[in-house]
């Protein structure tokens, strides 16, 4: 079981192997009894497997040119840099325009702002949900990872506390079985004791009457 558990570790799992783990743990959802002999084989089959998964470097490894732009951009838009550095640009251009006077150019009410401020806004926030629907993805898929490791912790303490009670069964048979050897022993000696006991007595009679017949 070991070398199985060392092998699944060394070699990925293909998608054959993923599609088996997630048959065994649907079926074994569907049992009422995680102790019957049906769910002991599926744990059988299960065990050999390793269900816990990094699930971020999967799902970033598979992901494309685009959904790595959206998180590095929401990752920048969500700091304090990004706050700072539009901060001083925005007093740049209101400071420039504002010193050159009608020569600016964009001269007060800064319209070429407000258009660059609006297309930023209107770019931002899909890069944003783009950002945050793979954050979503990558939940649920963690979510998922987790409740097959649980489901398999679930099913392999059910299988150890089957193999406990089957241990102290056993146990217990061996327990009386000793007892009722020991008090057979000690009838039997008990007995032996009172045959000497008796043997003795007897003896000790017949050395008694021998010198009175005499």
């Amino acid at each position: 079981m070991y070398n199985d558990l060392l092998l699944n570790r060394l070699v990925a799992p293909t998608d054959t192997e993923d599609t088996q783990i997630n048959d065994l743990i649907d079926e074994i959802e569907e049992l009422d009894n995680l102790l019957s002999p049906e769910a002991q084989e599926l744990i059988r089959d299960l065990r050999p497997h390793i269900v816990t998964d990094d699930v971020y470097e999967g799902i970033d490894e598979k992901a494309s040119f685009g959904d790595r732009i959206a998180d590095r951009l929401t990752i920048l838009a969500g700091s304090w840099r990004f706050i700072i550095l539009f901060a001083c640009l925005m007093t740049v251009w209101i400071g420039v325009n504002g010193y050159l006077g009608s020569q600016a150019f964009d001269p007060f009410p800064f319209i070429l702002l407000n258009l660059a401020l609006s297309t930023l806004a209107a770019l931002q926030a899909p890069v944003i949900l783009m950002s945050q629907n793979r954050q979503a993805a990558k939940d649920r898929a963690v979510a998922e990872n987790d409740f097959q490791v649980n489901l398999k912790n679930e099913v392999e303490i059910a299988d150890l506390h089957r193999k406990i009670d089957s241990l102290t069964d056993a146990l217990t048979m061996q327990t009386r079985l000793v007892n009722a050897l020991v008090e057979a022993r000690r009838k039997e000696l008990n007995a032996t004791v009172r045959l000497i006991e008796h043997a003795r007595s007897g003896d000790t009679a017949n050395g008694a009457h021998l010198p009175a017949s005499g």
